[in-house]
């Protein structure tokens, strides 16, 4: 190995995952440091500038592990997940295995083993949190994971369910795993749907919660949902104390199902929701300086063009990726761009979408059975659809969408936020192509940035069962089934 080129060097460190192999490389010797830190620049930079707001293509690429017979571990949607990067773990509690039925089982992941993946269950001991969904799960950087709030269905009888809220904040020791339930009488009451990140408020620690649905009663004492835009803070475990942030000025639409993340010591971000009345497409940002909400304007003339849909847009996680200023999701595949599109973005190749192509695959399309519960008949549909020609490659023009795809990246890019005049941006989808993707797309799911890499898990897989437009009533149903898929992202040049 003395011998070897430090070519040959890289090109074998390339192929190498960035996590436990990467702890070992660098304490071999001091040549394999250095290259150990040019291997590490090189494959961040890569995924940042493939993400960024470039127009240079990119081929995105999806290692899937379907879980039911290997982990033994219960599909779920609307679960909670959190990334430790010191122990290179990823941490998942609870979530719905069905509309009616949610979990309380606690696994992790180690990332190192890519090659033998396996989820394990951590059997905890101390005051174990209920059965819930929709919960807030993250990383105290001090040790502690923290879970707060959630929602469950519990039975009234043997018919009849209620939805049930949690005020309950958990706190998992990584150290002693071990749960400890921490009761406070001026917490923000039961709440779900809310959203959560760490901020160095004046050099502490804070917890800040945004939103969220609660329950209230009214005029005949019946719990009605209702959404709020209240900002809470929670200091931490020894001190256990929460308070209301006082808002100067106006605030967002009471929202659920958002977004939040940290962007400085200063300032935090939510993007996404929905309120009781409708999708929520805007964007904020609060400082913590002046106590006051921005609203950011979102700098498209038409929002919708690169934009998930309403249909998917109140169910999808975002996910930030450091150091590019990008919000990541993945919703479902949109195949009609407009006029306005290629007009303004002519740069890019619409051959594939125009009328004669989709033409061709509604013709395609139309050769599937009609709608039916029958397994034999979706294994039709599907090999059929896979049938049609692949698009031809054009160099220096990419696609915009691919149809073979069940999942479309989105991209909002924030790199405008601090200017003078703050905005944002939806960028369209610059993937050429897009290797071993679900053939369906998912909501619910959980989206995970490691290590230049996005983990995606769960959700609730919709599948229609008749492409055609012109069907009836009982042929318009869709499947929802929970999905216990784990998908490693990342791009084509980079090792899964």
């Amino acid at each position: 190995m003395e011998d070897l080129p430090e070519e040959i060097l890289l090109r074998i460190f390339r192929s190498l995952l960035p996590y436990k192999d990467y702890a070992s490389i660098r304490l071999v010797c001091r040549q394999w440091e250095r290259l150990w830190r040019v291997i590490k620049s090189w494959r961040m930079n890569t995924f940042y500038d493939s993400l960024s707001s470039s127009t240079s293509s990119v081929s995105i690429h999806w290692h899937l592990i379907d879980p039911p017979t290997k982990f033994n571990l219960t599909p779920r949607f609307s679960h909670s997940v959190c990334y430790v990067d010191s122990k290179r773990m990823l941490y998942m509690f609870g979530g719905n295995r069905d509309m009616a039925t949610s979990l309380n089982d606690f696994w992790s992941l180690d990332l190192s083993t890519r090659s033998s993946f396996s989820w394990e269950r951590i059997l905890a001991t101390g005051s174990y949190p209920p059965p819930k969904c929709s919960s807030t799960f993250i990383d105290d950087e001090q040790g502690n994971l923290i879970l707060f709030g959630g929602r469950s269905m519990i039975y009234i009888d043997d018919i009849h369910m209620r939805k049930q809220l949690h005020n309950e904040l958990h706190a998992y020791s990584l150290e002693r795993n071990s749960w400890k339930l921490h009761v406070n009488f001026n917490e923000p009451g039961p709440i779900c749907g809310h959203s959560a990140s760490m901020v160095n408020v004046n050099n502490q620690k804070r917890m800040i919660i945004f939103g969220g649905c609660t329950l209230t009663n009214d005029q005949s004492q019946q719990a009605t949902p209702q959404n709020t835009n209240d900002l809470w803070q929670w200091t931490d475990i020894q001190t256990n104390t929460w308070t209301m942030i006082h808002v100067n000025g106006i605030k967002p639409e009471p929202r659920e199902g958002h977004s939040q993340f940290t962007l400085n010591s200063e300032n935090i971000l939510i993007v996404g929701g929905s309120s009781l009345t409708r999708v929520c497409r805007d964007v904020w940002i609060f400082s913590f300086q002046t106590n006051q909400w921005t609203q950011i304007a979102v700098n498209n003339q038409y929002p919708n063009d690169f934009a998930p849909s309403n249909d998917d847009l109140s169910y999808l996680p975002f996910c930030m990726i450091p150091s590019s200023n990008i919000l990541i999701t993945f919703g479902r595949l949109k195949r009609h761009p407009t006029e306005h599109e290629r007009h303004a973005y002519s740069q890019y190749d619409f051959s594939h979408c125009d009328k004669r192509s989709r033409d061709d695959f509604l013709a395609v399309s139309s050769s599937v059975p009609n709608s039916s519960s029958d397994e034999n008949d979706e294994r039709n549909r599907c090999s059929t659809i896979s049938k049609r020609s692949q698009l031809p490659y054009i160099n220096n023009r990419y696609s915009m969408m691919d149809l073979s795809s069940g999942f479309q990246m989105y991209r909002l890019d924030l790199s405008n936020i601090f200017s003078l005049n703050p905005c944002v941006t939806w960028l369209p989808s610059k993937c050429t192509s897009v290797f071993g993707s679900p053939s369906h797309s998912s909501l619910y799911y959980s989206l995970i940035y490691t290590r230049s890499e996005l983990i995606l898990f769960g959700g609730i897989e919709k599948r229609k069962l008749n492409l055609r437009r012109e069907f009836s009533d009982k042929d318009n149903r869709f499947r929802s089934t929970s999905s216990g898929t784990l998908a490693f992202i990342t791009i084509s040049n980079i090792a899964l």
